[in-house]
């Protein structure tokens, strides 16, 4: 039962500063075991410990000049939440501000190049600092308001028992920046696909750095399953991103949207790569007017057989999906073997 004092002894003291950790738990743990006898049995370490009250209060004993803003009762929720928060309220703004100012500058009829990615950029960048900021001063005025008027210290303290102390525990974390990556690549990707598709950027062709022709890229017909995709596609992984970032460990709802996005996103690629006319007619037609090489992708768009093209990509497409759920699965495992590993020691 001796893991049972040091879980006691880990939720006292990851509520104190980092400096003063050290310190209190070698005390708390001298102070424990002098209250045991020589070889205590489970009963009488279960009451020792009770007797000692919630790790909680215990903690606020501990506390030395407790001079702060947001308290280290709540200071782990706090960075949990701003981490969860901040990328994911950043990238959204980002995006929606660099979307604006593009659109509002194609209304006002400017198809340079250069003067739309300047205001992508320039609004992009406010709207995304913007948005961090308020989020780190709404969630910072929230936490201390909660606080300061016993919001957040609503549940009785008196009622706590043994069995509530979390498990020890030294799994392996989802590192933040894995989900926040999916994200942000994911929003991007749907983000530029959508733009080739329907924006202005997709009449832009050019020939040696030059603009010289003004032809769709994608067919109309092809659009049309296009967008949905992207859509549906980019909602799946924020979910599964949103997912990963609260639980931060392979659990089984982080394995089931994993799964059902690489699947889903898997069918919905293919299903779009057999569609037969990808590229506008008028791409083809342009295309056609020059010479390419049998080697080059353009000499396939331009006679139109794709098809050998676009059966490898799928078979690109599914030999990584069924990697990807494997690799799903394994973690997934593996958290398994170590849930049992840890029962058995806690038993």
């Amino acid at each position: 039962m001796e893991n049972l004092i040091e879980r006691y002894i880990a939720a006292v003291v990851q509520q104190l500063s980092e400096k003063e950790r050290a310190e209190v738990a070698q005390e708390l743990r001298s102070n424990i075991y002098d209250m045991l006898s020589d070889q205590p049995n489970d009963a009488e370490i279960k009451e020792v410990l009770q007797s000692m009250g919630s790790p909680t209060k215990l903690a606020e004993q501990y506390r030395q000049n407790p001079r702060y803003l947001i308290s280290p009762q709540v200071y782990d929720e706090y960075i949990r939440l701003l981490k969860l928060l901040v990328p994911i309220v950043g990238i959204i703004t980002v995006i929606v501000g660099a979307v604006t100012g593009v659109f509002e500058t194609l209304q006002q009829n400017s198809n340079q190049v250069s003067r739309i990615l300047q205001v992508m950029f320039q609004s992009g960048i406010q709207s995304g600092v913007s948005g961090v900021m308020q989020t780190l001063v709404w969630t910072t005025v929230g936490f201390v308001i909660a606080e300061r008027t016993g919001a957040l210290n609503s549940r009785k303290k008196d009622d706590w028992k043994v069995t509530d102390l979390p498990p020890l525990t030294t799994e392996k974390l989802i590192p933040l920046s894995d989900p926040i990556a999916e994200i942000i690549v994911a929003i991007v990707f749907s983000v530029i696909f959508i733009f080739v598709s329907v924006s202005g950027f997709s009449h832009v062709f050019t020939e040696s750095g030059n603009v010289s022709f003004n032809v769709p890229l994608f067919s109309n017909s092809f659009t049309m399953f296009l967008i949905p995709v992207l859509i549906i596609g980019t909602l799946l992984t924020l979910i599964v991103g949103v997912v990963k970032l609260i639980d931060r460990r392979w659990t089984n709802r982080v394995c089931f949207w994993s799964i059902i996005d690489t699947s889903v996103s898997a069918v919905m690629w293919v299903f779009l790569l057999m569609h037969n006319n990808i590229f506008s007619q008028e791409l083809v037609e342009l295309l056609q007017e020059q010479t390419w090489s049998r080697g080059d992708v353009l000499h396939y768009i331009s006679t139109g057989n794709t098809a050998s093209i676009r059966l490898i990509i799928s078979l690109i497409i599914v030999i990584v999906s069924v990697i990807q759920i494997i690799s799903v699965l394994y973690n997934r495992s593996k958290r398994s073997h170590y849930s049992g590993y840890v029962n058995q020691e806690q038993a």
